[in-house]
């Protein structure tokens, strides 16, 4: 007979109930928390409040760009104005162009982990004012920020930027407003 024991050391057996299945105890924690907890490899990349006054076109916000040999994964992304009126949102695929990106105005690139030492592996650039642009790439998601107030894009980190790729978010606002995003992301290997 086989019997499964604590593996402490206590010699405690498994508990089995009446229709034989083992009695366990799980503790159940999101990707990106045993990620940020593990390795300290879990950012948010944010930026400051910008004034939007360009609504004719799109404004860029932030731009992120995988330099590391690790994936990067987005979890989730926060808009928040504070204008009555409506931000449209693009995720822009594998832009390179814009004065977004030629700026290279170094967006909050924080650490999850309050713990961490761990600096972010690539290039994080945010607006530095309004009517900053975006001019290549690819659209790869829209949502509409509901203003005054926040919106939440989860994506679970469905989107993966490997090494070389990028991502920008680029906003619309339908009148002049002030403007602020966050991106919840993550870095992980092969297991």
């Amino acid at each position: 007979m086989n019997v499964i024991q604590d593996g402490r050391g206590k010699g405690y057996s498994a508990g089995v109930d009446s229709l034989n299945r083992a009695l366990v105890k799980s503790i159940s924690q999101s990707r990106v928390s045993d990620i940020s907890k593990r390795e300290g490899q879990a950012f948010l990349i944010a930026s400051d409040f910008i004034s939007l006054t360009t609504t004719a076109s799109f404004n860029g916000i932030i731009y992120l760009e995988n330099t590391s040999d690790l994936d990067l994964y987005i979890g989730k992304i926060r808009t928040c104005s504070d204008t009555s009126g409506n931000v449209q949102c693009r995720l822009i695929r594998n832009p390179s162009t814009g004065t977004l990106i030629s700026d290279a105005n170094d967006a909050d690139q924080l650490p999850s982990n309050f713990g961490s030492n761990e600096a972010f592996g690539g290039f994080a650039y945010t607006a530095s004012g309004d009517g900053k642009t975006v001019t290549d790439g690819t659209n790869e998601s829209q949502f509409i920020n509901h203003s005054p107030g926040h919106s939440i894009q989860e994506y679970e980190g469905a989107i993966i930027l490997p090494k070389s790729s990028s991502l920008a978010l680029v906003a619309k606002p339908s009148v002049a407003l002030t403007f602020c995003a966050e991106i919840q992301c993550w870095f992980e290997g092969e297991e």
